[in-house]
């Protein structure tokens, strides 16, 4: 286990019980929305590989990708 894993298990064991299912719900939440950012990545890619050649294409999909990390 990484030193962070361990720092997080520890400060976890620390919390009282009813602190415990916030922290629980935000690492669902940041694991759901890393899933589905991949997801929408994978999905960009493939269209970007089928519209390759189309005029504006793959700036206008780039430009989409950029502004999703801003």
């Amino acid at each position: 286990m990484s030193a962070m894993r361990d720092e997080l298990h520890a400060l976890v064991d620390r919390l009282p019980d009813d602190r415990v299912q916030p922290v629980l719900a935000l690492v669902r939440e940041n694991l759901e929305t890393a899933g589905r950012r991949e997801r929408a990545l994978a999905v960009m890619e493939r269209v970007q590989e089928r519209m390759r050649g189309v005029t504006g294409v793959d700036e206008e999909l780039d430009r989409l990708r950029e502004g999703a990390r801003g």
